[in-house]
């Protein structure tokens, strides 16, 4: 595969597309094997992704790390998935994961640019899949667990989350045998008790936090903001309230009262 195919199967933006490209055609780094394998290694993502932006200078806007971690999802994560013989509509659903953030990012600031490179060796390291709706990261830690991520065009339907759960369910004991028994479980703001009272019990959050037993609750977390009201940090009355959820949470900020993040596994 070259690279402009796996941007077309991604659907990267033309913008986006170009600026690749321009890239590609002026790259004068050499990144060695050693920086990759740390990429693809859990323990080591972090250091792995530091050094390669120690390698690109003047990258404001995350285009030269994405081209450098699409290049690696060309080069290493593609033909791993033919190795292990996992479909190619689960590798691009898998890795439009950039795609996804590259519109929400111009969607609030009217630019391209790429932040979440921190994220993708997820995907480029196959420790994350998107099975329909939902995503599965496999956590091969101490305590071995199954984190499901819900991306932002999710549908959250009772039917497509049960549709998903199960189409994972095939993919982890078809190629993930050994993860059978293994926890399931989800980190999210949407798992708070307090959506009950602001969305009501048939709201579709509400119906797929009743889909997990609660394990703790963190109210001094504020990363929900990034997902409820993308751009915005404050709490205070210029909070935006274009949607139900905005609304009644603007409210309830509003009167001091608060919100954070829950963890619970799936029943």
């Amino acid at each position: 595969m070259k690279n402009i195919e796996l941007y077309r199967l991604l659907k990267i933006p033309n913008e986006v597309e170009k600026l690749l490209v321009d890239y590609e055609n002026s790259r004068n780094i050499h990144v060695s094997g050693e920086i990759i394998n740390k990429i693809l290694k859990r323990e080591q993502w972090d250091e792995g992704i530091k050094e390669l932006e120690g390698l690109l200078s003047d990258d404001n806007d995350g285009i030269k790390i994405l081209w450098e971690l699409l290049n690696i999802a060309k080069d290493y994560s593609y033909m791993e998935y033919k190795r292990r013989k996992i479909p190619d509509d689960i590798f691009a659903a898998t890795m439009k994961f950039c795609t996804r953030f590259l519109y929400e990012y111009y969607n609030i600031f009217h630019t391209w640019k790429f932040t979440w490179a921190w994220w993708f060796p997820r995907q480029i390291s196959l420790n994350e899949y998107r099975i329909e709706a939902l995503e599965y990261e496999f956590i091969d830690k101490d305590n071995r667990e199954i984190a499901i991520h819900i991306p932002s065009d999710a549908d959250l339907r009772k039917e497509s989350v049960a549709s998903s759960i199960k189409a994972f369910n095939i993919f982890r004991n078809k190629y993930y045998p050994e993860w059978k028994d293994i926890s399931m479980t989800c980190e999210t703001w949407m798992l708070m008790p307090e959506l009950k009272e602001l969305l009501g019990d048939d709201s579709n959050i509400v119906l797929f936090q009743n889909l997990f037993e609660t394990d703790y609750i963190d109210y001094e977390a504020t990363w929900y903001m990034d997902w409820i009201f993308p751009g915005v940090n404050k709490i205070d009355g210029e909070l935006p309230d274009g949607t139900a959820l905005q609304r009644n949470l603007k409210k309830y900020l509003l009167e001091g009262r608060k919100f954070g993040i829950a963890k619970g596994h799936l029943k």
